[in-house]
């Protein structure tokens, strides 16, 4: 099931991926993780450039609050913001 997420989550992600995790990657970084809050959720975006087909791909995950710290929730499915993530 991929991430929930309001219309204005969906907006201000891609707009950070935008201005922010864009410009990062296209600087030479192979991949990197961002972590961005928006209203009381936070999410963090992973984002890399595919070897084979030299774009960009970025998945939002949701974070949870666990003792004092948000972590990555890695048992539910991201949100693919950009690019392809399958073989076909």
């Amino acid at each position: 099931m991929t991430l929930q997420l309001t219309d204005y989550e969906r907006g201000y992600l891609t707009a950070y991926y935008d201005t922010v995790v864009f410009d990062s990657l296209a600087d030479n970084c192979d991949e990197d993780w961002f972590g961005v809050q928006v209203g009381d959720r936070m999410f963090d975006l992973n984002a890399w450039a595919d070897e084979d087909t030299g774009q960009f791909v970025c998945v939002v995950y949701d974070c949870v609050w666990v003792i004092d710290n948000w972590q990555t929730n890695s048992v539910q499915d991201g949100w693919v913001l950009t690019g392809e993530t399958d073989d076909e």
